[in-house]
């Protein structure tokens, strides 16, 4: 709003809003002497506090003495937008108010002049540095918090809580804070149960995961920490995918020529506050250490060796004296270099490792094993930055070679397959349209010789494959009969084979083999899409130890847009199992049917699924038939910092036709009531 103002006796402006409202408001207000046109320049008005907030307005000061017929061609740009429908005239003054506040960080703002043959001039150009407050430039908080309160109204059939109302909630919240050059973010979130049987740590109100993170840089380093749930990325034969609670600790140059790691982590995964760090206890934590540098300075983007040690102690799932869990004790040492060569075209790594690890429980039994791995990759991209047919594509062909004892493990990667030598070839290729994977693995284990272990051969061959070409849309912009089509093919072949046999079981033998083949083909709509496909699964035993059979599956699912208020997604899958000894044949018949109905949009909307499951053929299984659905009633939609309330009526039934007397009765429901809340919370 453009608001009156007297100056020198002069009245400026009278009641008037924009820009584009200039002229009149100097018609009826007057104007200043005039200035000549190409001599004017503007000044952004200084700020009374020594940072500039979100919402504050910004300020240009215009000279006394500017010809008034110059407004009519003036425009305001902020961040490139034009935002001149924001800018109030107080006098020589143009005052801008952005539509909503700025986010922090800087901003350009510009004054531009249009002449009458179109050029642009730019008068006045200013950089806007937004901070939160002198100490802190940016901060935000976001949060998403929903919760409801269930009251069971009936029930056939199934075991029920003894509370017939119940509450749960459930958030997500992230706040974050930083400066030039520190920044500190937090995340996690809760969750509250009314029913304390199902809290955590029998909590009805507990934290679930957290984690905080802090950053420090300058110009030649950096630093940081991380709380909470993580997993610090460090990646290799004793640490691979460690996402546990606790501290860690970074540091390096900013050049990455050295880089610094420490962690303290708990062996077990958890959640809840009941272990806020997770590391108070020395027998269920592991701690270390890995660095990583770039000796060479002139080689520092394709060079880097890392290394790792850890020690720690907890319980791997097994079991010592007198039958209770074991509190395992091991540590361990990774030395590793990846290098990168012919503009990144060709990748060399190599890695070695050492554990010693008590497997029977610290100061108990058998004394620690210690053992070592190693691992070699090479892979290369012959054709790196090549066209075909005027598309770029990624060809990769590489080989791998993995080593590891038999009594290798690793408190810190507790998922590595121990005891196997493997050889591994593979390619991947992805053009445009296709996309394919293959990979050939030669395997063996009993790596160590042991005469009371057998040894076994396993090869393992898997192609993948996807092809999606590109369809012109016709004339009226819609797509062919057979729309957007899109094809896959993947196949799988998996042998083991036993190459000498344990001295304690020597009539034990394995050779077998399965075979795996998934075709599937699919197109998409504009309203609707479709999609087949049918694997082919068999499994032979070439000792007649196990039974020969085959699997063959077929499915086929949709989505469909009926309308603005309908949508529907059916499916079928048919599978015929054989027992290629006995002869016996099972099939079954999986139908399903989903639908979304908004009755009244963003007010009133239901969702029902339905599922059959027909068996047939040897044996005497079951049949299924289920139903749930859901009406929400939405009362108010939530919004950014607004509460959102829906009403729900939810139910199952599920009836199960059997001749067998069991305890479970075949007709199966339940139905519930529901008051759900919804705020999302940001700032």
């Amino acid at each position: 709003m453009l608001s009156g103002r007297r100056t020198a006796g002069r009245s400026y402006i009278c009641s008037t809003t924009g820009l584009a409202t200039i002229l009149l408001a100097l018609s009826l207000c007057g104007s200043p002497p005039a200035a000549a046109q190409g001599d004017w320049i503007p000044e952004l008005e200084s700020l009374t506090s020594e940072t500039r907030g979100r919402s504050d307005p910004i300020v240009i000061l215009l000279p006394a003495d500017l010809d008034p017929a110059v407004y009519r061609s003036l425009a305001v740009e902020l961040d490139d937008l034009d935002v001149t429908a924001f800018v109030a005239l107080e006098g020589p003054r143009l005052v801008v108010t952005p539509p909503e506040p700025l986010s922090t960080g800087s901003h350009s703002l510009r004054l531009v002049e249009r002449s009458g043959d179109g050029a642009i001039l730019e008068r006045g150009y200013w950089s806007l540095e937004i901070r939160h407050s002198d100490l802190i430039r940016d901060l935000s908080l976001n949060a998403d918090l929903a919760g409801e309160v269930n009251a069971r109204i009936a029930e056939n059939g199934v075991d029920v809580p003894p509370q017939h109302v119940t509450g749960e909630s459930a958030g997500n919240v992230e706040a974050a804070a930083g400066d030039d050059h520190w920044r500190i973010t937090a995340q996690g979130n809760y969750l509250y149960n009314s029913q304390l049987e199902l809290g955590i740590d029998e909590r009805n109100l507990d934290l679930g995961e957290f984690r905080i993170d802090g950053d420090y840089e300058r110009e030649s380093s950096f630093a940081g920490f991380t709380v909470g749930d993580h997993d610090t990325g460090i990646e290799n034969l004793i640490m691979s995918g460690f996402y546990r609670r606790g501290v860690s600790l970074r540091a390096g140059l900013a050049d990455e020529r050295l880089t610094v790691t420490g962690f303290v982590q708990r062996t077990e995964a958890m959640v809840g506050t009941k272990h806020v760090l997770g590391i108070s206890h020395d027998e269920e934590r592991v701690e270390g250490v890995s660095v990583s540098v770039r000796p060479v300075e002139a080689l520092k983007d394709n060079v880097v060796l890392t290394g790792t040690y850890y020690t720690g102690e907890g319980g791997d799932g097994g079991f010592g004296i007198g039958s209770e869990e074991a509190v395992n004790e091991g540590d361990g040492w990774s030395i590793a270099a990846d290098t990168l060569w012919f503009d990144e075209a060709l990748r060399l790594r190599g890695e070695y490792a050492q554990t010693s690890f008590d497997f029977d429980g610290k100061d108990q039994g058998f004394d620690a094993e210690n053992a070592e791995a190693y691992s070699v990759l090479a892979s290369l991209e012959p054709l790196r930055g090549a066209t075909l047919d005027g598309s770029v594509f990624t060809w990769t062909i590489g080989v791998q070679r993995d080593e590891v004892d038999t009594f290798f493990s690793s408190l810190a990667n507790p998922y590595l397959e121990p005891d196997r030598e493997t050889t591994s070839v593979f390619s991947d290729f992805l053009w445009d349209e296709f996309s394919a994977q293959l990979r050939v693995d030669h395997q063996v284990n009993n790596v160590d010789d042991l005469d009371y272990l057998p040894t076994d051969r396993n090869i393992n061959v898997y192609f993948n494959g996807n092809y999606t070409p590109y369809v012109e849309p016709l004339e009226d912009g819609s797509l062919p009969w057979y729309g957007q089509p899109f094809f896959g093919l993947s196949a799988s072949f998996f042998e083991i084979d036993r190459i000498d046999r344990s001295q304690d079981f020597p009539d034990d033998d394995a050779n077998n083999s399965t075979r795996s083949l998934t075709l599937s083909a699919g197109a998409n709509y504009e309203s609707w899409n479709w999609n087949l496909s049918h694997t082919i699964y068999s499994f032979e035993d070439h000792v007649d130890l196990s039974s020969d059979t085959r699997n063959n599956s077929t499915a086929l699912s949709a989505y469909v847009m009926v309308d603005d208020w309908l949508s529907l997604q059916p499916s079928v899958q048919w599978d015929n199992f054989e027992d290629l000894d006995t002869g016996d044949d099972n099939q079954s018949l999986l139908l399903n049917l989903g639908a979304n109905v908004t009755v009244i949009p963003e007010t009133l909307d239901a969702t029902l699924y339905y599922s059959l499951n027909h068996r047939m053929g040897d044996g005497d299984t079951p049949d299924t038939n289920s139903l749930n659905g859901e009406v929400v009633w939405t009362l108010r939609q939530a919004d950014v910092n607004r509460l959102g309330v829906a009403l729900a009526l939810s139910g199952n039934v599920q009836d199960t036709n059997d001749d067998f007397d069991n305890p479970e009765k075949d007709l199966q429901y339940q139905a519930f009531t529901s008051l759900r809340l919804s705020l999302p919370v940001a700032y």
